[in-house]
C-alpha cells in the first residue's frame, strides 16, 4: 500500500513540475527590436474650385517575393470635393485582396481652403485635431533628359486619351532609371509611373507606379458622380472632440466673417 501511494505521489509531482515548466516565460535570445511599417501615399485632391464631385478611391499594392510569389493588398475610401473646393476623405488599412476583412476607417480629413483649416479626426479616440490647411505641393513638371551628374535619366510619353469611371481623361506615362551605384544598387532601376488626368477635375483619376523596391501600386478613382456633394461631409463627426492646434498667429490670420466648424455633442 505503501508502495502504491508512493508511485501515485510521485507521478503527482512529476506532472506539477510539467506544468510549472510549460508556464514559464519563453526566453527570446535576442533585446527587444523594431518592425517594418507598410505606407503608401495615396493619390492627392487639389482643392479646385467649381469642379464638384464624390467618389471612391481603390487602392491596389502588389509586391513580388524572391520566390516569384505575391503579396496583394487593398483599401478603399470615400473622397468627396464640394464647389467651394473643400474636401472630405477617409483613411483606411490596407487588407488582404480577396480575403473577407474590410479596411478599418483610421482617419477622416475635412480641408476647408478658404478658411486655411484642416481637421485630422481619428475614429480610435474620436479626437479631432484642427490645423492650418496646406494643399499639395505645385506641381512642378520635371524636364525629360539626364540629370545628376547623367546619373539619373527621365522619360516621359503622351498616351493619348480615354474615360475612367465616366470622366474623360489624358494619359502620360513617365520612366524614371536611376544609375548603378545611386542608391547603392549594383544594377539601373527603372521605375514606372502612368497617370490618367482629367482636366475637368483637375485630379489624376488612375495612377499605376511600378517600382522593383517596392512593387506596383494602382489607385483608381470610381462610382464618381460630378453633383453637389451633401455637406453633411464638411462638418465635424457627431461625438467628435476638436483640439485645436494651430498657432495663434494662424488664428488671427482667418478671415473674420467665417463661420468655423464646431463638433457637435
Amino acid at each position: 500500500m505503501k508502495r502504491l501511494v508512493l508511485l501515485v505521489s510521485s507521478a503527482v509531482l512529476a506532472m506539477f513540475c510539467s506544468l510549472l515548466s510549460a508556464q514559464e516565460p519563453e526566453v527570446a535570445g535576442h533585446a527587444p527590436d523594431g518592425d517594418t511599417f507598410e505606407i503608401i501615399n495615396n493619390i492627392m485632391i487639389p482643392a479646385v474650385q467649381h469642379a464638384p464631385f464624390s467618389s471612391v478611391v481603390t487602392a491596389e499594392w502588389t509586391r513580388t517575393l524572391e520566390d516569384g510569389s505575391t503579396i496583394t493588398r487593398q483599401n478603399h475610401r470615400v473622397v468627396v470635393r464640394d464647389g467651394a473646393g473643400r474636401i472630405y476623405q477617409e483613411r483606411r488599412t490596407l487588407v488582404p485582396k480577396n480575403g473577407q476583412a474590410e479596411p478599418l476607417l483610421v482617419r477622416i480629413e475635412i480641408s476647408d481652403p478658404a478658411q486655411h483649416i484642416k481637421y485630422f479626426c481619428q475614429a480610435e479616440n474620436h479626437v479631432c485635431m484642427l490645423r492650418e490647411y496646406t494643399g499639395p505641393p505645385a506641381d512642378v513638371v520635371e524636364p525629360v533628359g539626364s540629370f545628376g551628374e547623367g546619373k539619373m535619366v527621365l522619360m516621359r510619353e503622351e498616351l493619348g486619351k480615354s474615360n475612367v469611371s465616366g470622366v474623360d481623361v489624358t494619359g502620360t506615362r513617365e520612366t524614371r532609371v536611376i544609375g548603378a551605384g545611386v542608391i547603392g544598387n549594383d544594377q539601373p532601376v527603372s521605375i514606372t509611373k502612368e497617370f490618367w488626368y482629367s482636366p475637368q477635375l483637375g485630379l489624376n483619376m488612375l495612377v499605376k507606379r511600378s517600382d522593383p523596391r517596392v512593387g506596383v501600386q494602382t489607385f483608381t478613382v470610381t462610382e464618381v458622380s460630378l453633383s453637389e456633394p451633401d455637406p453633411k461631409y464638411f462638418q465635424v463627426p457627431a461625438q467628435f472632440k476638436v483640439v485645436d492646434m494651430r498657432s495663434a498667429e494662424s488664428k488671427r490670420a482667418t478671415r473674420p466673417g467665417t463661420v468655423q466648424v464646431t463638433a457637435s455633442h
